[in-house]
């Protein structure tokens, strides 16, 4: 019985051998291998990079809490950071100080660039459940240069609270409302930009696809989130007040980013700053009292669609942007390419724009919002549930609906 059992566990383990070299030798598995080593090589060379912001603010973030006791050190305000950031630099001082300090530092959003792309897969899965499409979504993620560079060049973490978007929009594909708002509610714990998706949110809150009282969610995941920085000692007003102190931190119209400030003096930055603010606020709700109005379900294809809209619309229409506050539009436009291939050309368009804007060059800033500008506009015209049309030019899943 014993050998016949025996028997049988080694035939098992022999046949998944061979089914992993099968799987080895497809050419779709090939390219996802060779393109993780890739990503991760391309990685390893630049960590090495120190940036403006590793000098002046993760490095001594990173002393900081090393020479004030680690934990303790939380109840401080020496960082301009929320507290779920810090956290990752607090293990990086402590249990991987053996790992070089640049990498210690950058590797969290480095592996959470992985995780975005994981997420992209499974989105671009639903729209295709057969073929390699998704595969290819998820290596489009990895070695987009965006991407690269704000994680591993930069040593910045837009990933971490984007990877909170995606995973958002993920659970409402599949409408999973709780775990959607504690995904959403995990992004805003780590920056504020997250607020970007907020007008996709309200679009499915008035079509009555959210509970409102799934809502205190939200600040709920943020409270818990800086419940360890309270316990170390640091005032909850202190913490509730991140992001006010943030925002009054800049006084810049537009901080590389290619949008509509580009083309406003700086000198009219008390003037521009509450009229832009007020054109944000008001363009949302007309935004959402047009969907509210629409007769049409929002289907897989019309989520994508809002989605993209809500994290591209809102860092060109605000002020005080910076470059990398385009990284969630970078994220979706690369799954927008995949579920409207006809319109490949509008991932292409905001990718430039934001590598071109991570370079830093002010003349090639301007001319990029441009195209930009238009970009978003022609995105606005071609979703029906905002811009109706007869005939719409993009394939609608009608199967799908929320």
């Amino acid at each position: 019985m014993t050998k016949t059992s025996d028997k049988r566990t080694l035939e098992s383990l022999e046949n998944k051998y061979h089914r992993l070299l099968r799987s080895l030798q497809h050419p779709v598995t090939k390219y996802l291998v060779t393109g993780i080593i890739f990503a991760v090589l391309i990685r390893w060379i630049c960590v090495p990079n120190k940036s403006v912001d590793y000098k002046y603010f993760l490095d001594p973030w990173y002393d900081f809490i090393a020479s004030h006791g680690g934990f303790s050190a939380l109840k401080h305000s020496f960082a301009d950071y929320t507290p779920p950031y810090l956290y990752w630099i607090l293990i990086a001082t402590t249990l991987l100080s053996g790992l070089p300090k640049i990498l210690g530092i950058k590797l969290f959003a480095m592996a959470v660039d992985f995780l975005c792309a994981f997420l992209v897969y499974k989105i671009v899965r639903i729209k295709y459940p057969e073929g390699s499409k998704p595969i290819l979504a998820f290596l489009a993620i990895i070695l987009s240069p965006t991407v690269i560079y704000n994680s591993a060049l930069w040593g910045q973490c837009d990933v971490i609270y984007t990877t909170g978007i995606v995973a958002c929009i993920y659970f409402l594909s599949i409408r999973k409302q709780i775990p959607a708002l504690i995904s959403f509610g995990v992004g805003l714990s780590f920056k504020l930009q997250a607020m970007f998706l907020s007008p996709l949110l309200l679009f499915f809150f008035v079509k009555r696809k959210i509970k409102w009282y799934y809502l205190p969610i939200v600040p709920l995941v943020y409270v818990l989130a800086i419940l360890p920085a309270w316990i170390a000692g640091r005032p909850m007003s202190d913490l509730l007040l991140v992001y006010f102190n943030q925002a009054n931190k800049y006084k810049e119209l537009a901080k590389n980013a290619p949008n509509l400030y580009q083309w406003i003096p700086n000198n009219f930055y008390n003037i521009v700053v509450p009229i832009g603010l007020m054109a944000t606020v008001f363009a949302i709700l007309f935004l959402a009292y047009i969907v509210y109005k629409s007769k049409l379900k929002i289907t897989q294809d019309r989520l994508i669609y809002l989605s993209t809209l809500s994290v591209f619309f809102m860092p060109y229409i605000l002020p005080k942007m910076h470059e990398r506050y385009f990284y969630p539009a970078d994220i979706l436009s690369i799954i927008f390419a995949f579920y409207f291939p006809r319109y490949a050309w509008v991932a292409v368009v905001i990718q430039m724009a934001s590598f071109f804007s991570y370079l830093g060059t002010p003349v090639f800033i301007q001319i990029f919002s441009i195209p930009l500008g238009f970009t978003l506009w022609f995105i606005v015209r071609k979703c029906d549930m905002i811009h109706p049309q007869l005939k719409p030019d993009f394939s609608i899943n009608r199967s799908t609906k929320f």
